[in-house]
């Protein structure tokens, strides 16, 4: 359970985050709303490593576990879901910036 400081720190980090981008490397971000959908490609990947993970006895269980996975991804997969990310911020801008099915 994430308790209300924890909370406030999370939101404090990104303002920060995004104020050192925009002021020390003049790099401008997109306003994130925030009941958007993580756009990452990478997010996917891991939700499909979670759902083929095995329960593990140990940490290093999982490491190797993980390690394993991780390097047996498909490439095709991962390509498919770089490619897919057009299509995407499309449909998280038609929903107002909030969750889509896909």
């Amino acid at each position: 359970m994430v308790s209300q400081g924890q909370f406030s720190s999370k939101i404090m980090l990104v303002r920060i985050q995004q104020e050192l981008l925009e002021t020390s490397y003049d790099f401008q971000t997109l306003p994130w709303l925030a009941r958007s959908p993580d756009l990452f490609p990478v997010e996917h990947v891991w939700d499909q490593l979670k759902r083929q993970m095995s329960s593990c006895d140990s940490v290093h269980d999982l490491e190797l576990a993980v390690q394993d996975l991780w390097t047996h991804l498909s490439q095709d997969n991962i390509r498919c879901l770089i490619n897919l990310m057009p299509d995407r911020v499309v449909a998280c801008i038609a929903a107002g910036g909030g969750p889509k099915c896909y």
